[in-house]
């Protein structure tokens, strides 16, 4: 991919991503607002039929305790034309009051065929000093079989007198707070709200009775729903019976979780594949350029090489140096000395291959340590003498018999001893300890060199990494080291530690286990 779409991409990317999340933000909160209408919907439908039951309970409660032989009376004179009933009560107040109530009631018969079909008209007047049975003269009640069977007994009209004078008992005796209670848990659940709620009763004024439970008086400001509970016979509302719901928002989530984990889900996928491209195409940019310094530090490290094989190789034809013992073994040494820098050049690049491609096997067989450090040692030794500096040695490690692959665990040695090297300005000073640590054989090989950035520790290991050196000319390489080291270290089930300070030297900690 060109490098220059990467940004276009990006912010094309970036910018389709900002859109579908307000999108799903502004479903998400319509989708809500949709939640609580139909919320609200289930509550009020809920509270009306709680009003309808609460009021249908309280007429069966007087009907049973206080007016059982009027009862009695009015159904006996139910088939007559003309009722009138006359109730004298007391409330709490001693206050005296009389309900005066008069209705005529006439049912005809009329015949629709000579088969005997008929139809039942019911007609009912209302003296004009009396109570009123409809509160709404405009509208017209629909005779139901419930109304037409309270009528034909005479229940109708005893109704109609008692939720007239129920106007007159205190709420602590028209209502039960349990009874209360349980029809709209009963309602509630019909409808499918199963979340704790909290209820209270108020009268005309707005003032909070004695018929409230914890719940609400915990969580009276918050937002309730309302609904008139007992009217007089002018519809005019004497009580209102509200609900509270603490936790509304957590019942909605829970009885849409599909919904919303669905949601969420989806919405996180669609974050997590944008971070994820947007660092893969970040780092593939990052690699390309890297690729393009590695290929260009290999050709500069196999130029170097060959041209120093190249003029030790005329040299050699030269007949003043090849009649010169000591001239041609130095420059046979020479080309011997380049010819082996190229195969490590070459064999670092192949074993990366194998193992990004994890085709390494390692040869573990039982090897004195020791002596496989001292012999790399002494090779390596005759570098860092060239340059003036020396090898400080300190094998303090009294057990260094145990399995390793010798192959790999020499060049990593060769890699870290080369690291220090390079990364040593002037004449290097480089020490290599061992040293026991429970069943762990312990490496330490460290330099007072260049060091490096904290923020580097740990990209060293990348491959390819380099970390900027200045104009200093003898820092080469691919990068590829230290990635091998500790692939090599990882595939023993070792630990490798970078300890380092700016222009302080670095240490490296290699931890071996022995069983």
């Amino acid at each position: 991919m060109n490098n220059k779409f990467i940004p276009i991409i990006s912010v094309f990317m970036t910018i389709s991503l900002i859109v579908f999340v307000t999108l799903q933000f502004y479903w998400l909160k319509n989708y809500y607002v949709a939640l609580e209408q139909e919320f609200s919907n289930k509550v009020y439908s809920a509270l009306e039929n709680t009003s309808k039951n609460v009021a249908e309970i309280e007429v069966e409660k007087l009907f049973n305790e206080n007016y059982a032989n009027l009862r009695d009376n009015v159904k006996a004179n139910s088939k007559k034309p003309s009722l009138t009933t006359i109730q004298q009560t007391q409330d709490s107040g001693t206050q005296k009051s009389i309900v005066y109530y008069r209705n005529i009631i006439e049912t005809q018969q009329l015949p629709l065929s000579q088969r005997g079909d008929s139809l039942l008209l019911t007609k009912m007047y209302t003296d004009d000093a009396a109570y009123t049975v409809k509160r709404d003269t405009s509208q017209r009640e629909l005779l139901t079989s419930e109304i037409k069977q309270d009528i034909e007994t005479g229940d109708y009209n005893f109704k109609e007198f008692l939720k007239v004078n129920g106007n007159n008992i205190p709420i602590s005796k028209r209502v039960d707070p349990k009874i209360l209670d349980s029809v709209i848990t009963k309602e509630l659940k019909m409808k499918g709200i199963t979340a704790d709620f909290g209820y209270g009763v108020s009268d005309k004024n707005n003032k909070l009775t004695n018929i409230v439970n914890k719940i609400f008086k915990e969580k009276k400001d918050a937002n309730s729903y309302s609904y008139p509970l007992f009217t007089d016979t002018k519809n005019r509302t004497l009580y209102t019976l509200a609900l509270v719901f603490p936790k509304k928002e957590y019942s909605l989530a829970m009885n849409n979780w599909p919904m919303l984990l669905g949601t969420f889900l989806s919405l996180l996928t669609i974050l997590g594949i944008y971070i994820i491209s947007i660092n893969y195409m970040m780092r593939q940019k990052k690699l390309a350029e890297v690729k393009t310094d590695f290929i260009n530090n290999m050709s500069h490290e196999f130029k170097t090489p060959l041209a120093t094989i190249s003029v030790a190789t005329d040299s050699l034809a030269n007949d003043k140096i090849a009649t010169n013992p000591d001239k041609v073994k130095y420059y046979s040494n020479l080309i011997k000395q380049e010819n082996l820098r190229m195969k490590k050049q070459v064999e670092n690049v192949l074993n990366m291959s194998k193992l990004e491609r994890n085709e390494v096997e390692l040869f573990l067989k039982e090897t004195n340590v020791r002596e496989l450090i001292r012999k790399t040692a002494e090779s390596f030794n005759l570098i860092i003498q060239q340059r003036n500096g020396k090898l400080i040695e300190e094998f303090n490690a009294t057990q260094y018999n145990f399995k390793i692959d010798e192959f790999h665990i020499s060049n990593m040695l060769v890699n870290l001893l080369d690291n220090a090297n390079k990364y040593s300005p002037e004449a290097p000073e480089i020490s290599i300890k061992t040293k026991n640590e429970g069943n762990w054989y312990v490496l330490e090989i460290a330099d007072k060199g260049m060091g490096m950035e904290t923020h580097n520790k740990t990209k060293i290991f990348e491959k390819f990494f380099r970390e900027e050196t200045g104009n200093i000319h003898n820092v080469k390489g691919q990068g590829l080291g230290l990635s091998y080291v500790k692939k090599i270290v990882e595939l023993h089930k070792g630990q490798i530690i970078v300890e380092s300070q700016k222009d302080l030297g670095s240490k490296f900690i290699i931890k071996l286990p022995m069983a």
